[in-house]
Order: structure tokens, then C-alpha cells, then sequence
């Protein structure tokens, strides 16, 4: 079932539907995270029914991409940025083959709230939809960080969100592709233990981490969902 929500700002409403992953605080928070202006060009990977997108261009004004693998999704994250009016395309593709649509250093802003476990971790009991989003059955972070190294220029920005248990794996991984962490971010959701990260890094950028106070954040993250 669908039902219209009011995201409380700029004016903006949002569709969901119950037979897809719901968008949580993990993505206001990421799509917050972002530093632009319109004369920035971003892209989202796996941008779900479309919430990062339109918060980027509805708050920000930053034209976006969105990329989601799957069709029904991606149908539904066209239309949130045409109830909107926004200026956000949807292509239904996998991140990986965004090399073939597009030229090395393309955007400006990469984002991506990507799926937190690893393939195989307690997939058995859930949508194929919810699989997708919250497992790496199609994209991993090493496809992630790929995409995006390639689709940054040099001073170009990379946004993500991920679980504070996969911190290291996650700046390695980074630093390994020129993407070089300059600001970190940890989240305690509800006040729980410190649960997941922001990360934004600098394509080629220098060395120095910025690592700002830990603060709660209320609502649901996406990890409510049994493993």
C-alpha cells in the first residue's frame, strides 16, 4: 500500500510503499551531510525510492542522479521527483556499469547509502526487495568506491553512511582509491551505543580527518529490520 508523506521542509513530499525497504534516518542524515550548491552535479548509488535525491535537489538545489537496480523501485523514485518537481533523473542500472554512460570525473558529488551487511548474513527470512537494500547480493563496497573513484574529478566529494563495525574496512577501502577521509561523523541512534558513521572524503584530496562530536539521532535507521 502507498501512502504520501510530508518530509517537513523546503515543501517536500515523499511516496512510499510497504512492499519496498522504507528510507530511514540513515538517509536525511546523509543527504544533510552534503555540502553544494546548484552548480554542483551529484549522483546517488542504490538511491532506493529516491529519498537522498530529493533532498540533495529539493533543499539544495543540486541536480542529481539516482541509481537503483531495481525496476518498481526506481519507477517510484521517478515519481517522487516529478511530484516534486525537481531536477533529478532516475536510471534503473546497476552502479557498475555506470562507466559505460558515463566519462571519468563526471560528477561532482558522489552519495551512497549503501547496503550495511555482508551477502549471506541472515538473507533467508526477507523480501527480495529488503535483501537488496540491506545485503551485498548487488552491490558491495568495493563496487561503491570503484564508481565513485571513477566518477570524481580530483577536489571532487564522497558521501556515505555505513555501521561503525565496518569503519576500517570502509576508510581503507577509500584511501586505497584516492578517496581520502576529511570528515567523519558518528551517529548513536535512539542513544543507543555509537551504531553508524558519516564519511565525506576529497578525490585526491591531503591528509587531515576532521572528526566531529558524536551526537544522537531519533527514528528509524534501517537496522531496525530482524537480521
Amino acid at each position: 500500500m502507498e501512502t504520501v508523506c510530508d518530509l517537513q521542509t523546503h515543501g517536500l513530499k515523499f511516496v512510499q510503499d510497504d512492499r519496498f525497504f522504507p528510507f530511514g534516518t540513515d538517509g536525511v542524515e546523509l543527504a544533510n551531510f552534503v555540502s553544494g550548491t546548484p552548480r554542483d552535479r551529484a549522483i546517488d548509488f542504490g538511491c532506493g525510492t529516491g529519498i537522498v535525491p530529493v533532498l540533495l535537489a529539493g533543499k539544495k538545489g543540486i541536480p542529481t542522479v539516482g541509481v537503483e537496480i531495481q525496476t518498481a523501485v526506481a519507477e517510484l523514485a521517478e515519481r517522487n521527483a516529478r511530484l516534486n518537481n525537481l531536477p533529478v533523473e532516475i536510471l534503473n542500472m546497476r552502479v557498475q556499469e555506470l562507466r559505460n554512460v558515463y566519462s571519468a570525473g563526471s560528477f561532482t558529488i558522489v552519495t551512497c547509502n549503501p547496503p550495511y551487511r555482508r551477502a549471506g548474513s541472515g538473507e533467508k527470512s526477507m523480501t527480495e526487495e529488503v535483501r537488496i537494500a540491506r545485503h551485498e547480493v548487488s552491490l558491495t563496497l568495493s563496487d561503491v568506491l570503484d564508481a565513485a573513484a571513477w566518477l570524481l574529478p580530483t577536489g571532487g566529494k564522497f558521501y556515505t553512511v555505513h555501521i561503525t563495525e565496518r569503519l576500517d574496512e570502509v576508510i581503507s577501502g577509500a584511501i586505497k582509491k584516492r578517496l581520502t577521509p576529511k570528515v567523519l561523523q558518528i551517529l548513536r541512534p535512539g542513544g543507543k551505543k555509537p551504531h553508524i558513521f558519516l564519511l565525506k572524503c576529497i578525490k585526491d584530496g591531503k591528509q587531515g580527518l576532521e572528526v566531529l562530536p558524536e551526537r544522537d539521532v531519533l527514528g528509524s535507521t534501517g537496522l531496525d529490520y530482524p537480521e
